[in-house]
Formats: structure tokens, C-alpha cells, sequence
């Protein structure tokens, strides 16, 4: 997937920078949330993934390919799905040398993952392999970003990116819930597997030049938030990963398309390659957390927007909490805003000395 958010770039925190205090703040809350993790044992839960069948949606490339290779590493049966057969045959082989046993299954099929009927048909072709089973554990990694001013790109733009974000998303994960449900419902599964959800942290908070990418990363979050609740009753844990900026294949022509002002607000490019990336989430499963960040704005968002439930750790989420909502007000009144009302008034006096010139 492209990248997403570059916030952290923008806090910049220089010795006379009026937003110095905030910096202490925010270090102040790493130091004592790792103090209480310590204190009181807080670990990690075992992600238990060997010999367990893992069905990635988009695991041709980025995030998906670099999750499958990390997933087989520790010993998993892996089914990566994606839209190109070129692309799939080279991430298979790259997901060969990270075999661990004879025993390992490891498939990819080429599927449109809008298409609901393929989805469809290529998670139950992928299960055969397995006694017909579901898979353990599902995961929605296919999508991307075109960035843009909402006026400038069309209305079938700004759906086509709902289309490649959303439908993708649902379309992966619909059909293996459902066998998921039906196991359970008939004794042949007792309860337990994953469905990952990839979204954005601009599923949190969103600004100029992402109206075509936030609403349908908003939308996978929504998805997620109701199935968390809703696979409860069959024992499936839902995660909702929401990653910053990845260092993906798609990343370049994302900078490439990005708005100039889009630029200005995010400031300087920190990410992560694909490959930490997908160390975290599989971090945020171990811990069993729903809502899976992994960097100080990821933190700070997800916990300033009021977002239910705070089950990842109370104490740490009510420090985040409070950290964000010293330092985000300010850094939306200061960069998104600030830079849009700027550029507001150099359109305005353009079009005044347009006027001007137009008079003459």
C-alpha cells in the first residue's frame, strides 16, 4: 500500500519552538508508560501462527508480501491474493525462502479483490488445500492512495479509490467470515482466528489532498469497529492496524501526485519500510490490541478522538490520551489550518491582481 500519513515530520521541536513544552509532554508519557509496563508486568500475548492457514489480500508487494514472509518465517501455511499473476509469482518465490518446513502450504492466486463473486471463489479454491477449512486468520492488505484536491479529481476518482481501499478490503475478509461463522455454528471450529483490517492513521483525523484516500480508510475503520463487536458472539478477534507512512512500491507516484500544500502539512517524509511495518502489527496482535499503532502520532490520534474501547492498556491509553490532546489542537490549528488559510490568501490576492489587471 502507499503511504499515508508523514505527521510526525511536522512536530519539529527546536529550542525557542513554541511547541517545546509539548515535546517534554509527550517524552514525559513514553518514560512512565514504560515504567508501568514494567511495574506491572504488562507482555505480550502469543500470536501462534504455526501450522495455521494465514490468507492475505494484497500480498503481492509492500505490507502484504512483507507480512506473508514474516508469517512463514514462523511457520504458518500463507495464501497471498493480489490482481497481477506477474507480481504474485515473484512474491511466492520470495516467500519460499522463508520456508521453515516441508509441511508448509504457500499459494497465491491472481483475483480482482473488488470483484465480490471472485473474492469469493478464490478464498474457497484457497481452502481446499486445507480440508476445506477457513483460514486461522485473515488478513485485508490490498489498497492504496491517490492523492489530490477534491475538485480537481472527478467524482469517479474519488470512487474508484473506495472501490481499490474498501470493497477490497470487505471483499477479502467477507467470505472467510463467513466460514468462519458456519464452523463454529456447526462444532467444527471452537471459536478463536483473526481478521486484520488495514486502514491509515487517516482513518483518525484528515486533511487537504486526502478526500479521495481518508473516506474509505474511515470506512474500513467503521467495518472494523463493527465486527469487532459482532464477531464477539464466535470467539474472532478483529484488529484494526493503522499504519503512518510505508515505504511501499506505490509510494513514489504517491509523492508524485501529492498537492504542494499536502506536502507543506505532513513536512518531511518519516516512515518505515514495509518490512518494520509488518513487525509492528504482528506486535499489536501478540498484545491482542484492537486499534494496532506503533509510533508517537498513531498513539496520540487514536487516543484524541474519543475512540471506543480503550481496552489496549488503560493507563498507557489515558497517558496517550492526554498527550494528544495537548499537542494536536494546536499542531491542527498551526499546520493544516495554518497552511490552508494561507494558501487561502494567496488565491485571493491572485485573483485581486487578476481583477486589477482585468480593469486596466
Amino acid at each position: 500500500m502507499g503511504s499515508s500519513l508523514a505527521l510526525a515530520g511536522t512536530l519539529q521541536f527546536g529550542t525557542s519552538h513554541p511547541t517545546l513544552a509539548l515535546a517534554v509532554t509527550a517524552l514525559v508519557v513514553l518514560a512512565s508508560g514504560s515504567l508501568l509496563m514494567t511495574l506491572f508486568g504488562w507482555g505480550n500475548r502469543r500470536f501462534d501462527v504455526r501450522d495455521k492457514h494465514c490468507y492475505i489480500g494484497g500480498g503481492s508487494e509492500g505490507l502484504g508480501l512483507s507480512l506473508a514472509c514474516q508469517l512463514a518465517q514462523r511457520g504458518a501455511h500463507v495464501t497471498i491474493v493480489s490482481r497481477s499473476q506477474a507480481k504474485l509469482d515473484k512474491a511466492r518465490a520470495q516467500v519460499e525462502t522463508h520456508r521453515q518446513s516441508p509441511s508448509q502450504i504457500f499459494q497465491h492466486y491472481a483475483c480482482d479483490l473488488t470483484d465480490p463473486s471472485a473474492a469469493a471463489s478464490t478464498l474457497r479454491t484457497a481452502c481446499r488445500a486445507h480440508a476445506g477449512a477457513a483460514p486461522d486468520s485473515l488478513f485485508a492488505c490490498a489498497g492504496g492512495c491517490v492523492p489530490g484536491l477534491f475538485a480537481e479529481m472527478s467524482a469517479a476518482e474519488h470512487w474508484k479509490c473506495m472501490e481499490w481501499n474498501f470493497r477490497s478490503c470487505l471483499n477479502t475478509v467477507h467470505e472467510g467470515v463467513r466460514a468462519m461463522k458456519e464452523e463454529v455454528g456447526a462444532g467444527r471450529r471452537k471459536g478463536g482466528g483473526n481478521v486484520v483490517l488495514t486502514s491509515s492513521v487517516l482513518a483518525l483525523m484528515s486533511f487537504t489532498g486526502y478526500s479521495s484516500y481518508s473516506p474509505s480508510k474511515y470506512a474500513i475503520r467503521g467495518l472494523a469497529e463493527a465486527l469487532r463487536n459482532e464477531l464477539l458472539l464466535y470467539g474472532i478477534s478483529v484488529h484494526l492496524f493503522l499504519p503512518a507512512t510505508i515505504f511501499s512500491p506505490g509510494f513514489e507516484n504517491e509523492q508524485r501526485l501529492k498537492p504542494e500544500i499536502t506536502k507543506k502539512i505532513e513536512g518531511p517524509d518519516e516512515g518505515l519500510q514495509p518490512d518494520a511495518v509488518a513487525r509492528e502489527l504482528i506486535k499489536g496482535l501478540e498484545r491482542g490490541d484492537f486499534y494496532i499503532t506503533y509510533e508517537p502520532v498513531g498513539h496520540m490520534l487514536r487516543n484524541s478522538r474519543a475512540i471506543t474501547p480503550r481496552n489496549n492498556n488503560v493507563v498507557l491509553d489515558t497517558l496517550w490520551g492526554l498527550a494528544g490532546t495537548v499537542v494536536f489542537p494546536i499542531w491542527r490549528w498551526m499546520s493544516p489550518d495554518g497552511e490552508v488559510r494561507k494558501e487561502a490568501r494567496r488565491i485571493a490576492q491572485a485573483q485581486q491582481l487578476g481583477s486589477g489587471a482585468a480593469t486596466k
